[in-house]
């Protein structure tokens, strides 16, 4: 299995190297560095500007990659790595050609620039792959190569109760269990505003709450008990806003937040519902998405 992580020679490069190397270390994958770089212009030139811009170019793009093998070999002692260099318009589009091309499961990106510190920040590279990507998507928030662990304890599954996010489970169960980590579910739950009117009774929206938040409960509880699992477990939480929900639950740095897509959409391709896109848009851990029906091997996709 590969990891193909974006390459960029900055700090959310770097928190993009820490998560593909935590990524690494759980799943037993090879790293591929891409370094996407503006393509030349192609169009005659009465000098050698073009020629000297495309030489410029590729060497910074060398060196950009050779600078993050040698940081995965230096902090992560991780040698067992691929490039890729590759010109394109785009650099979202040139890493889903490169997850294409190289196979990748998992496609890993830093945050976009000026995001809130410690918190995912989503710009347009992220935007196209959470749209398009035949592989997980995984992202990291700001600052993560300062707080990155050395081994993960916890994969936290965002839990719905339907197909997808039962996959998702399935996935997180497979990936912890040969580093016995731990597996938890978390679902949230939020005060709606279209449901609950100013006129109804401060009680009584409380006691609707408390009915939605224990069928939650259940839910979960059920599907546990389904799973057999004694490494299972979870929690339901509330709030307002999705990050007063998300503030509730008891985060460390090293947790990873599985999302499953939305279960409208292309098949086997990530598709971003309201609530994911809105949790990843309030989390302050790494978060790895998936895409419908994935699996760990491209030859279970086609079985």
């Amino acid at each position: 299995m590969k990891i193909l992580v974006g390459v960029r020679p900055d700090d959310a490069g770097e928190d993009g190297l820490a998560l593909a190397a935590v990524l690494a270390r759980l799943t037993d994958a090879s790293i591929v560095l891409c370094h996407v770089h503006p393509q030349p212009f192609e169009f005659p030139s009465l000098t050698s500007v073009d020629a000297q811009w495309r030489a410029f170019v590729e060497q910074r793009a060398q060196a950009a990659v050779d600078d993050a093998k040698a940081l995965l070999a230096r902090d992560w002692a991780i040698t067992n790595v691929e490039s890729d260099i590759r010109a394109h318009t785009s650099r979202g589009r040139g890493l889903l050609a490169a997850q294409v091309d190289t196979d990748a499961r998992i496609i890993v990106i830093g945050p976009a620039p000026s995001g809130p510190k410690g918190a995912l920040s989503l710009g347009s590279i992220a935007d196209r792959l959470l749209h398009n990507s035949a592989a997980a998507v995984a992202l990291a928030p700001e600052g993560y190569r300062d707080t990155a662990p050395d081994h993960l304890r916890r994969l936290v599954v965002g839990f719905r109760g339907n197909d997808e996010s039962d996959l998702a489970v399935a996935t997180a169960l497979r990936l912890a269990q040969p580093h016995h980590l731990r597996v938890e579910l978390l679902t949230l739950v939020l005060r709606s505003t279209r449901i609950f009117g100013t006129r109804i009774p401060r009680e009584t929206e409380r006691a609707i709450m408390e009915l939605l938040l224990e069928r939650e409960r259940h839910a979960q509880a059920d599907f546990i008990e389904s799973t057999n699992r004694s490494d299972l477990t979870g929690k339901v939480v509330e709030g307002d806003t999705t990050d007063r929900a998300l503030a509730r639950f008891d985060w460390g740095d090293d947790d990873v937040f599985v999302l499953a897509s939305s279960t409208e959409g292309p098949l086997h391709r990530v598709v971003l519902g309201d609530m994911t896109h809105r949790i990843l848009r309030n989390s302050d851990v790494p978060a790895l998405v998936l895409p419908r029906r994935f699996s760990l091997r491209p030859s279970e996709d086609d079985a």
